[in-house]
C-alpha cells in the first residue's frame, strides 16, 4: 500500500509541474530547509512540488543525470517510512540520515 502511495505521488507530482508551468506564474515560495515531514506525508501540492525539487537536488549535488525507477521507489519508501517515524523532522533532514542507506 504505502508504495502505490509513493508512486502515485511521484505521478501526481509530475501533473502538478506541468500544470503548474502552463498556468500562470506563482509567486509562492517554500523553505526548504524549514519543510517538515508532517507537511510531506499531508500531500499537499506544496508537498508535491517539494518532493519532485528534492529529488533534483540531492540527485543534482551528486552529478546523477539517471533517473532508475526502481532506486527513486527504494528511496521514496526509506524517506516516507523515516518521515512517518518522526514527523516533526524535515524532510531534508531525514533525507540526510538515511542517504547512507539509499542505493
Amino acid at each position: 500500500m504505502q508504495k502505490s502511495k509513493v508512486l502515485i505521488t511521484i505521478f501526481a507530482a509530475t501533473i502538478a509541474i506541468t500544470n503548474a508551468v502552463q498556468a500562470q506564474p506563482v509567486e509562492e515560495s517554500v523553505d526548504m530547509s524549514a519543510f517538515t515531514c508532517e507537511q510531506l506525508l499531508a500531500g499537499t501540492a506544496d508537498s508535491l512540488l517539494t518532493g519532485v525539487w528534492l529529488s533534483g537536488y540531492y540527485n543534482g549535488l551528486r552529478k546523477n543525470t539517471k533517473l532508475v525507477v526502481g532506486k527513486l521507489q527504494h528511496n521514496s519508501e526509506l524517506v516516507a517510512k523515516e518521515c512517518t517515524a518522526h514527523p516533526k523532522q524535515t524532510v531534508m533532514q531525514t533525507i540526510e540520515m538515511v542517504m547512507p542507506s539509499m542505493k
